[in-house]
């Protein structure tokens, strides 16, 4: 019999064997890791991937953002696809006998590989087993190329027995394409899911909507799969963004500005049409110019929202606000004596100039010339210099020391220096009388402009009204209108009638023509870069239309212009006129009651084709009884001064465009998959497939 050991010695005997076991396990272990990573470390990897699902997000469904008619898209997202194919699906038999076709097919449509090499990849994938999910092609593809793809071997066998896949992603567009793009905005180029800029920013909580919640599992080739249909949380549609901006307004104010941009070479343009009494900001563009891929090629793009963000010296422009003051101070008469312009005059040491010898002037020749010394005349006998803060309390009324509070985010701040400012000195206030040592941006001062064609009630500029679901309006919005008039009724009147004069017998007497009468102020500031600059200049001509009973105020700027002729008369002001003339004559409501019903029958006469509802609208707001009774594209069918209504039938091929606008003969045809040639001005007379799959239009 062994002798009994010890508590000490069993106590170590334990410990030994306790360590012992765990030093096999261990060891055991720690050789499977090892022959897990080295030896089997591709099968398992495999494995897991084929295996592995998680939850993720289900994109919610962006809102659209539309024009004022809410029915004009802006922007919205459409579905873009990418192309794949599940290489364990066919069958050996149709994989054999299928294979080239579909690789042929594949090769014309995408042009980035040939049918060798798509048969080569797809071949190699199903048989070493090594990729379920193979990507084809080297972009993805809308909705009529998916139709397209889908008639293809494999894909015309659906996902299940053939494999061919479509794995949908939403992409943001804007069907008018870069019109106002800076203000409508973009998504972020990383994720495109949130607002970069512009609308698409300013509104994103309204837009976004709210993502779900799904579980996903991931292929191998690294593409998700929803497990269920069914997910966890389900997505919440973003809501829609109904602006004020008129797409035929825009239309005409980015066409003007950018015909004179382009004839100056300008630095860059921007224009804004704003309603005066609501505030609807109707059309807003900015142009800047840029180089191309060469060193001698420009073109011009929205890259900035100058009038938002580009505050500067506003120039003459500024010269309605000192007179505006000067009017409320003092109770001026516009033909009281303004004194002598002798051309220029010296201001503790500091000459100021003027652009020619005026001689005497009354109060109203002095805007009508833009005469920097009669202004500084006036400022000084009514002001005087040594007293800033009266001055200033003026402009502070006027609001122009302060934003407009715009709905898209990024104002610029504007200066309205004080004798607290840092930069404040003796020369300060005559030189802020004439426009310099101020910032402000084109959308503050056509604000200031547009209170004073109101009647001295400021209205705060509007870009988005309402916010819907589908066609139930969740918020309304409605511009801040100042229940306090910024100055009197009497000085509005004066100041309307000196900015009519300035059109009439003044610095813009050259576009006094015309079928609209207009009023307004030109504005010619030279550019500071470390000093003022020699023949760099800012150009601008604010105001309003028609100048007898305003119902638009518009303001044009047009920075560093080249050429013979660099003063807003000559770049800014006849930019306005175009503007002007060309919205007065879409506007029928502007127009005298005797002349309506002769231009309400021209009109009827003049209709040849489009959409039902299009006109429908239009003559409900002419008071036209004769509208097409159908729905969809129509055509008009003319005996004399009577139209008789046909619906245009949709057809396979190429669709029946003659008499329609370019608009609405471009959105027909590339809905049939066709791109789209043009030449000419008005209606489509003439059309032919000049190319597969390109139609060419002649327009008259």
């Amino acid at each position: 019999m062994a002798p009994k050991r010890s508590i000490r010695e069993e106590i170590q005997w334990r410990a030994k064997v306790t360590f012992g076991i765990v030093f096999i396990i261990g060891s055991l272990i720690t050789a499977q890791i090892f022959v897990i990573q080295v030896f089997q470390k591709k099968k398992w990897a495999d494995k897991m991937e084929k295996v592995q699902s998680k939850p993720m997000k289900i994109r919610a469904q962006r809102g659209n953002i539309f024009a004022a008619d809410g029915r004009s898209l802006l922007a919205t997202s459409v579905p873009r696809y990418r192309v794949g194919i599940d290489v364990t699906r066919a069958k050996p038999a149709y994989f054999k006998e299928k294979i080239d076709s579909l690789c042929r097919k594949l090769a014309n449509f995408f042009q980035d590989r040939s049918a060798e090499d798509y048969k080569r990849l797809i071949k190699n994938a199903r048989e070493e087993k090594k990729l379920i999910f193979v990507a084809l092609g080297n972009r993805l593809v809308d909705y009529q190329e998916r139709q397209q793809i889908k008639t293809f071997p494999f894909f015309r066998e659906g996902p299940m027995k053939g494999g061919g896949k479509f794995e949908r992603l939403e992409r943001r567009v804007m069907p008018f394409d870069d019109m106002a793009l800076r203000s409508i905005g973009k998504l972020d180029r990383d994720t495109q899911t949130r607002g970069d800029f512009g609308i698409e920013f300013s509104f994103n909580n309204y837009l976004a909507g709210r993502d779900g919640v799904g579980l996903f599992q991931r292929l191998t080739g690294g593409v998700w799969k929803p497990v269920e249909d069914s997910p966890e949380v389900r997505p919440e549609a973003g809501l829609d963004v109904i602006t004020t901006i008129d797409v035929n307004y825009q239309d005409i104010v980015e066409s003007a500005l950018r015909n004179q941009v382009i004839n100056t070479n300008a630095k860059y343009g921007s224009a804004v049409v704003m309603e005066i009494a609501t505030g609807e900001i109707k059309a807003i563009t900015n142009l800047s110019r840029r180089n191309g891929s060469d060193s001698t090629s420009k073109f011009y793009t929205e890259d900035f929202n100058y009038a938002v963000r580009g505050g500067t010296d506003p120039g003459s422009t500024f010269k309605l606000a000192t007179m505006v003051a000067l009017l409320e101070k003092s109770n001026l008469s516009l033909n009281e004596d303004a004194g002598f312009c002798g051309g220029s005059i010296m201001h503790n040491k500091t000459e100021m100039t003027c652009s020619e010898e005026h001689g005497n002037q009354t109060v109203k020749q002095v805007f009508e010339h833009s005469c920097n010394i009669g202004i500084y005349n006036l400022v000084k006998k009514h002001f005087g210099f040594s007293n800033a803060d009266e001055f200033v309390s003026y402009l502070t009324r006027f609001k122009l020391d302060q934003p407009v509070g715009f709905q898209l985010k990024g104002e610029t701040e504007p200066i309205i220096k004080n004798r607290k400012s840092s930069t404040f000195s003796n020369t300060t206030i005559p030189w802020m009388s004439i426009g310099y040592e101020t910032r402000l941006t084109p959308l503050q001062m056509l604000t200031f402009y547009n209170a004073i064609a109101n009647n001295g009630h400021w209205v705060q500029p509007l870009i988005v009204k309402e916010i819907r679901e589908a066609d139930r309006v969740t918020e309304r919005f409605e511009a801040n209108q100042d229940p306090t008039p910024i100055c009197s009724e009497r000085t509005a009147k004066l100041a309307q009638e000196m900015m009519r004069g300035v059109v009439e017998n003044g610095t813009a007497q050259n576009i006094n023509t015309g079928f609209c009468k207009v009023a307004g102020k030109t504005g010619t500031s030279r550019k500071r870069e470390n000093g003022y600059v020699k023949n760099q200049y800012y150009t601008a001509f604010i105001g309003f239309f028609p100048a007898d009973n305003p119902k638009y105020s518009c303001a044009v700027i047009i920075d560093e212009p080249q050429g013979a002729n660099l003063y807003a008369r000559d770049v800014a002001a006849p930019v306005f006129r175009t503007i002007a003339d060309k919205i007065f004559a879409y506007d029928v409501a502007l127009h005298p009651s005797k002349n309506k019903a002769s231009n309400i029958q021209k009109i009827q006469t003049q209709a040849q084709a489009g959409y039902a509802e299009d006109f429908r609208t239009v003559n409900e707001e002419l008071g036209i009884q004769n509208s097409p009774s159908s729905a969809g594209w129509v055509k008009a069918s003319k005996n004399g001064s009577s139209v008789a209504w046909q619906r245009v039938e949709d057809r396979k091929d190429l669709p029946d465009v003659s008499g329609m606008s370019l608009r609405d003969a471009i959105h027909i045809l590339e809905n049939k998959g066709f791109k789209v040639r043009y030449s000419g001005l008005g209606k489509v007379s003439d059309y032919a497939i000049v190319q597969p799959k390109v139609v060419s239009l002649v327009l008259k």
